[in-house]
């Protein structure tokens, strides 16, 4: 019986040693997949924003030299609804940007992490982006350094947190040594 329980309990903790180590290779391909979706949201903000400006232009018979401001402040005073459609769009796009060159500054391996962390701190545009990215993204086996290495971290900590799960239940499996005193001397 105890050669079954030793066999599974090894069995259990390779399965998910392997398991971390696939799920944590995923994570720079990921990284790479999210960064060109916010990459090509920030172009398709800045299309529809140079879309609704010369639209814009043509309605009011304005001069394609019109500086970009002059055609807000008409905006605001004719369409506050559409400029401030305009303006959330234009600092969405900024965010996009803003957030795809701070993951691109960073160095490979740390690219991930500079994406986690943008998206943990964000709970609105930047984590739609993630979850639309999340669920077109399919999984690979990429065997670059930065993969390799997020890999065995993910191995080390799951084979940590499973060994950690297992002292825990053989301790609550165990009576405690306070209990079994008690009942010798009582």
């Amino acid at each position: 019986m105890r050669f079954l329980a030793r066999w599974l309990g090894q069995s259990i903790l390779m399965a998910a040693g392997l398991i971390g180590f696939l799920l944590a290779v995923q994570a720079p391909a990921w990284t790479e997949h999210y960064t060109a979706a916010l990459q090509q949201r920030a172009e398709e903000l800045r299309l529809d924003i140079d879309g609704r400006i010369d639209a814009m232009r043509r309605y009011y018979d304005l001069p394609a030299t019109a500086p970009r401001e002059d055609i807000a402040r008409l905006m605001m005073e004719r369409e506050p609804a559409n400029a401030a459609a305009l303006r959330e769009a234009d600092q969405r796009r900024i965010l996009y940007e803003t957030a795809y060159s701070r993951i691109r500054a960073a160095s490979p391996l740390f690219r991930p992490l500079v994406a986690g962390r943008l998206i943990i701190t964000d709970a609105g545009p930047l984590s739609a982006v993630a979850e639309s990215a999340s669920a077109s993204y399919s999984a690979r086996l990429p065997l670059t350094l930065d993969a390799l290495s997020y890999g065995l971290f993910g191995l080390v900590l799951a084979l940590f947190l499973v060994e950690i799960l297992f002292s825990l239940l053989a301790g609550l499996a165990r009576p405690s040594r306070s209990n079994s005193w008690r009942r010798r001397a009582g």
